[in-house]
């Protein structure tokens, strides 16, 4: 988030491609994780409508359960079980993490509210952010004052919530300590990091779909992407791409990868680090083609394993 900024938001298509939003919240920054593109310009804080008995209720959080995994606490009106998979699973996310981008790692504390249903989740979005449209999780950033932020999470329990919530905790662990991402790479690390740990960051869907849309293999340009400031011009061809660029850097060459690591490392202390896209072009001599030969290789062995991809 850059400094001085009153609040942003990112988002993410809530089936598969998800895309992205910016908007601007008094006192309050948001990231925000579900389906479409769009840009919200709110007349007001979302807290100034008066309350009543009916507002109140839907802005009840829920907290009659707390589980602690890591620097994240889980809140829920039901029972959460450390022995499930999800959170021994969650529990390694913020080392896989800061270990493959070499980032140091934080002790912030990140609550996250799990909603037991749908219903609830979206009262509560709908009354304590009017403005904002139905989208299945929500990274908050929100200051309290003196520099400081809380990070929050929310979201509903359901099939997806596991997928969901590695994307956001992702945004959360980069925010923890950087000064700010650029909207493609903030984006991009968190579709790479929302896949399970097995897949290696592949994403099967977005190779499909960048080697094979309906015209063909899309353009690519990460010098394209690296002009986009605004959510609004982030649509799910520009997270596939975000995402293609990550993963190509995490597993091309030692260089790329280290360019990547240079280049996060300069987001600890700048909100304004330059483009990337030079480092890159001074690793590879063609970026877009070395980028395209990439997901050729991805798809052949998507191909040789027979993994199902669902659009």
């Amino acid at each position: 988030m850059a400094a001085g900024t009153s609040g942003e938001i990112h988002e993410r298509p809530a089936n598969p491609g998800r895309a992205a939003l910016f908007a601007a919240l008094p006192l309050i920054g948001l990231l925000a994780c579900a389906a479409g593109c769009h840009s919200l310009k709110p007349s007001g804080a979302a807290n100034d409508k008066p309350a009543g008995p009916e507002r109140d209720s839907a802005l009840a959080l829920p907290a009659k359960h707390s589980l602690r995994v890591a620097q994240f606490v889980f809140l829920a009106d039901f029972k959460l079980r450390d022995d499930q998979p999800i959170f021994r699973e969650l529990g390694e996310l913020h080392e896989e993490i800061t270990k493959q981008l070499q980032l140091p790692a934080s002790s912030r504390t990140v609550q996250v509210y799990l909603f037991e249903d749908k219903e609830g989740y979206k009262r509560f979005i709908h009354a304590k952010y009017p403005e904002l449209p139905e989208r299945r999780a929500f990274f908050v950033a929100q200051p309290r004052g003196m520099g400081v932020e809380d990070l929050l999470v929310y979201t509903s329990w359901g099939d997806q919530v596991q997928q969901d919530l590695r994307h956001e905790l992702t945004h959360a662990v980069l925010h923890a300590v950087l000064k700010d991402v650029p909207i493609w790479l903030d984006e991009g690390l968190a579709e790479y990091f929302e896949q399970p740990p097995q897949r290696k960051g592949v994403n099967l869907a977005h190779v499909a779909k960048l080697r094979d849309g309906p015209e063909g293999p899309q353009r690519l340009s990460l010098a394209r992407l690296e002009q986009l400031t605004k959510v609004e011009d982030m649509h799910p061809a520009e997270y596939q791409e975000s995402w293609a660029w990550v993963h190509l850097m995490l597993h091309g060459t030692p260089d790329a990868r280290s360019a990547l690591l240079q280049y996060l490392q300069r987001l600890r202390t700048t909100d304004k680090p330059g483009p990337l896209q030079p480092s890159l072009a001074a690793v590879f001599v063609a970026p877009e083609d070395t980028l395209a030969e990439h997901l050729a290789l991805l798809e052949k062995g998507i191909a040789r394993t027979g993994a199902r991809v669902q659009r």
